[in-house]
């Protein structure tokens, strides 16, 4: 397909990459698991962390913004299911590009058709369409459309796993959690209500999930505030109701190998999703979209 002026190729942290430009900034995309490596809003510092030791293709990449598709963790997935699903380690392809000037440009990427027929997602939901649409202007959006063309119901979770590089992880505060229940993994799923305004202690592993609303696409907001920095990170997500809160700590960093020493300092991931008991009961023929956009205020 040919690209406009304004998405050009190139390879970044060994991945081959499309970068997308304009006058607010660039992105950079990795076409394995249609993977946002980099966003840098112009005169901003770098927005996304991403670990300088992610192994190769056909792994899956640690930081930027993973695909976790079309499960979340291993929900509702045999206990061999591969964690977060097949996305995030399949090729994709473009399949549409917009620019009309140099204001914004959107781009829409498919699974390759030789990747899709060797997804391992094709056992467990062999009818299951997906595509990635990103948009970069004064904001970075990405939505995740995901339609069933079987005859029976899925149940769909998902999240755009963004890793938001931070001065430390242990000062950063997030807005819009407050009065909100959660699932606290660390705690064997204990549920619980965020009281008090959100603080990091050691470790951080937790779904929030937001009340049912008559308001479809269900819309939230969240920003992660980096005081250190000045700068606050507003996402805002549709077509969620549930957002996830991680970041492994020390102890759990330990345990991962393309975490450097030290290097859970860097990030802290904020995710907008579908899971815990916010899975869709994807019907037939039915179609699902999961947004989020990513503003600097």
């Amino acid at each position: 397909m040919h690209l406009p002026p304004q998405i050009t190729h190139l390879r970044h942290a060994g991945h081959d990459a499309l970068q997308l430009t304009t006058r607010h900034g660039n992105a950079i995309v990795a076409l394995h698991g249609a993977h946002v490596l980099s966003w840098k809003p112009a005169g901003q510092r770098e927005v996304f962390w991403l670990s300088p030791d992610s192994p190769p293709e056909p792994a899956a990449i640690r930081g930027g913004v993973p695909l976790c598709w079309p499960w979340f963790a291993r929900q509702d997935m045999p206990a061999d299911a591969l964690q977060h699903g097949p996305a995030r380690i399949h090729r994709w392809q473009v399949s549409a590009v917009h620019a009309s000037s140099d204001d914004e440009v959107s781009l829409s990427l498919q699974p390759c058709a030789q990747a899709d027929k060797q997804a391992s997602w094709a056992a467990l939901a062999p009818h299951l369409e997906v595509s990635l649409q990103i948009t970069l202007g004064q904001t970075l959006s990405q939505t995740l459309h995901t339609r069933n063309l079987g005859t029976q119901t899925f149940h769909l979770t998902q999240a755009l796993h963004s890793y938001f590089s931070v001065s430390h992880a242990d000062r950063i505060s997030i807005e819009g959690l407050d009065g909100l229940p959660y699932l606290d993994k660390l705690r064997g799923i204990a549920a619980d209500v965020q009281q008090t305004p959100f603080a990091f202690d050691l470790a951080c592993d937790r779904i929030y999930h937001a009340a049912p609303s008559a308001n479809e696409p269900f819309t939230g907001r969240h920003a992660l505030v980096d005081a250190p920095w000045q700068r606050r990170i507003v996402i805002d997500t549709q077509g969620s109701r549930s957002v996830v809160v991680w970041n492994p700590g020390s102890e759990g960093a330990r345990k991962m190998a393309d975490v450097p020493d030290q290097g859970w300092q860097d990030f802290f991931c904020i995710e907008a999703a579908n899971a815990g008991p916010d899975g869709v009961a994807l019907a037939p023929g039915a179609a699902h979209r999961l947004a989020q956009t990513l503003s600097i205020k």
